[in-house]
């Protein structure tokens, strides 16, 4: 299953006329719509980040999507150096907490990659208070993400953006965004396919592991004193290790060769997760 989360009908209608989404007039919350042959799901969340955070965090609860499942956020943005054209973030700052996130960036698509920027009000230039250089706005992304990770893995979400203005958001019309949504269709929907075609490819293989492997990483966990999140995470790093030939089996060994492990509560045990990460990257 596909779940798309958009902030406004006209950023929608292009998905509900390609993929024939029905209106679920169940959900009495925000505006849904979905077909299930088609494995979509589409919900205009309203704009800012708590309408944001709010739609995808109920949405999710609801359906409770699996390591199969993609989320795209896509929609319009600012660009505080004039650019135009189609991107995917690469990183997110959110400005109200100075929080940054990255989803991971694992699959080839033809879009630039840039990092944008989420506040709570629209970008207006020389208004807008911060310096972020060249750069996306919106307000919406940060919010997906953090609701978004409680029920996707990192490399399952996706934030595609399309400029629509350089700090005079007041002024594009939903004529213009529906033009700007088009005109960019054909390239989304074929992201969207290859993407969500490889990831129910490998959910499967990716989350499993022999009972070998299963007896070491819950050993792991265990001695690193893990919480639910360090878990979910620590699970990621090692299908990436794995997926790319590293031996992380060596690299677990060594702390415990070097009396690093086990911990002997969680303080130290974050310590380690944060020392195990940093050797990674």
């Amino acid at each position: 299953m596909v779940y798309i989360f958009t902030a406004l009908y006209c950023e929608a209608q292009i998905f509900i006329r390609h993929f024939h989404l029905a209106k679920n007039l169940e959900n009495r919350w925000f505006q849904e719509f979905q077909n299930e042959s088609a494995s979509m799901r589409l919900t205009i969340t309203g704009v800012g980040e708590l309408a944001a955070a709010a739609a995808v965090s109920s949405i999710c609860s609801m359906y409770r999507p699996t390591p199969s499942d993609l989320l795209l956020n896509v929609g319009i943005c600012a660009h505080t150096a004039r650019k135009e054209g189609i991107f995917i973030c690469n990183q997110i700052l959110e400005l109200a907490t100075g929080k940054t996130f990255y989803p991971d960036m694992l699959y080839h698509h033809p879009f630039c990659e840039s990092a944008i920027v989420t506040g709570m009000m629209p970008w207006q230039a020389g208004k807008t208070p911060g310096t972020f250089g060249e750069t996306l706005y919106d307000m919406e992304a940060a919010a997906v993400y953090q609701a978004g990770i409680r029920f996707f893995a990192p490399h399952q979400m996706i934030f595609l953006k399309i400029v629509s203005d350089h700090g005079n958001a007041a002024d594009v019309s939903k004529e213009q965004v529906t033009l700007l949504m088009q005109n960019a269709q054909e390239r989304i929907f074929d992201l969207i396919m290859q993407t969500a075609a490889i990831t129910q490819k490998h959910s499967s293989h990716n989350d499993e592991l022999c009972e070998e492997d299963l007896q070491r990483f819950e050993t792991f966990c265990a001695d690193l004193h893990c919480s639910k999140a360090m878990r979910d995470s620590m699970r990621q790093y090692i299908r990436y290790l794995a997926l790319s030939g590293m031996d992380y089996i060596g690299m677990i060994q060594e702390l415990y060769d070097k009396k690093l492990l086990p911990c002997k509560d969680k303080k130290e045990g974050k310590q380690r997760f944060e020392e195990f990460k940093r050797k990674l990257f």
